[in-house]
């Protein structure tokens, strides 16, 4: 699944809103499509197509992270054989309208839109999508909403820096730590979720923090990513989140006999969506 990215704030793509766009998200359109005239219907909507459906985070849901991806079920109708775009608009809690942006369609049935920033913790957005085709518009999906996560603190006389820049070679040296502290098996032994779940914890580390692993401060350009269109997360591989370049750890990990052997393996293709660990994996650190 192709997950395009979203950024919240001044430096959006699309700044200039259009009434219809600027609309409240309290009463969102009708999800009826205009079946027998290309005259806008009462919800404004010209396209012929039906409202995506809102997949994920579930409404009213915590997010996994403040750089949430927002999923929804492509819409479908009489133009569902044409290459559709979407609309996302996301809004605060009191309904005003912080970012808009376009995403092309994911041909598997549902499409993605990933923060490529971190947005404000402990707090609540809502957001909304509609397909689009040659200046046409269909109608908007219902108004989901999400929250995100608080932010980690950290056991008391745990004293972390301000955010800064980590080198891979420190992190490297965290990561490994971390790998041999907590005795983590990496080997066929362990299942596929045990391996993901050391490197998620490890970034996770560096990514926020740690009074005992990274003391002297936080580097949230440090990411995971997956294996690309509806794979699982990467075992071995560490991102930058901003520039995608990428390092493979481990050889051999899930082998006989994984061999720590760090090597950079260039700048990843967009297909291979790149996120921040999950805040909560921090409780696992030794």
């Amino acid at each position: 699944m192709d997950r395009r990215m979203f950024r919240l704030g001044a430096g959006l793509a699309l700044v200039v809103f259009t009434a219809a766009c600027a609309q409240n998200p309290e009463s969102p359109m009708s999800p009826s499509a205009t079946e027998t005239s290309t005259a806008a219907n009462p919800d404004g909507s010209t396209l012929k197509v039906s409202a995506p459906v809102p997949v994920s985070p579930a409404d009213g849901a915590v997010a996994d992270s403040v750089r949430p991806t927002v999923t929804f079920r492509n819409a479908t109708g009489r133009f569902t054989s044409v290459a559709l775009s979407y609309r996302v608009q996301v809004f605060n809690a009191a309904g005003a309208v912080i970012g808009e942006f376009a995403v092309a369609q994911d041909g598997s049935g549902q499409t993605s839109l990933a923060a490529e920033a971190d947005l404000a913790f402990d707090t609540e957005y809502r957001w909304r999508v509609r397909a689009e085709f040659s200046g046409e518009a269909g109608p908007w999906s219902s108004v989901w909403s999400f929250k995100t996560p608080q932010r980690v603190v950290l056991g008391t006389g745990d004293n972390v820096g301000p955010p800064r820049n980590i080198s891979f070679n420190e992190a490297y040296d965290i990561l490994f730590a971390i790998y041999q502290a907590g005795r983590w098996d990496l080997t066929g032994r362990s299942s596929r979720d045990t391996l993901n779940l050391y490197l998620e914890t490890a970034v996770a580390a560096l990514h926020y923090g740690h009074g005992k692993w990274n003391p002297r401060g936080p580097d949230a350009g440090w990411c995971i990513k997956n294996g690309g269109p509806g794979r699982p997360q990467s075992d071995d591989v560490i991102a930058r989140c901003d520039t995608r370049d990428a390092w493979d750890l481990i050889g051999g990990i899930g082998g006989s006999n994984p061999v720590w052997s760090p090597s950079y393996i260039g700048r990843l293709p967009s297909v291979q969506q790149i996120y921040p660990p999950r805040a909560s994996t921090l409780s696992r650190l030794p």
